[in-house]
């Protein structure tokens, strides 16, 4: 089985919890490919102004224009799209990888990394653009993923690498 793990990261808590869970998938003993890429917005996301625009752009559900994708997205059986929550949504630079591949994603799974909460509209979000429902998801909060929390973050992350594994064994 080959899985793409895809995610934005803007201050690299998604990029944590992304690489935790691939390593997850890498550890579990399996006959798994699992190769990581990271969605770059080429908006200047950074700093105070770019927080601000961030989280209006997100609110108004607007797409932004991102880096080539370097994977062959089409020769994965699994996508895992991991997502930022802004104002309670997934993040422009997610859409548009949703809206650019979406006829290529074989099935997807989700990852929402958050402050408080807002998860379940990232979700909504990202099945709406990928038009299909998710095999698995995944929120981790904020403050679990910095201290490495082993019930809130090691824990909830390894559940969600064999929720993949057994949705692609059921596949």
């Amino acid at each position: 089985m080959r899985i793409l793990i895809a995610f934005y990261s803007r201050t690299g808590i998604t990029k944590k919890t992304c690489n935790a869970i691939a390593e997850a998938l890498t550890n579990s003993g399996g006959s798994v490919e699992v190769q990581v890429e990271e969605i770059i917005d080429r908006e200047d996301r950074s700093g105070a102004l770019g927080y601000a625009r961030a989280g209006r752009d997100a609110m108004r559900k607007r797409t932004t224009e991102i880096e080539p994708v370097q994977a062959e997205v089409a020769a994965y059986d699994l996508v895992v799209i991991g997502t930022p929550v802004w104002a309670w949504t997934a993040v422009p630079a997610c859409r548009a990888f949703c809206e650019q591949f979406a006829a290529e994603m074989k099935a997807v799974a989700f990852v929402a990394t958050m402050g408080g909460n807002g998860d379940r509209g990232a979700f909504e979000a990202l099945e709406e653009w990928c038009g299909k429902a998710p095999v698995a998801t995944v929120a981790v909060r904020e403050r679990f993923v910095k201290r490495e929390d082993a019930e809130d973050f090691a824990q909830p992350v390894e559940a969600f690498a064999r929720q993949l594994l057994a949705a692609a064994a059921g596949a």
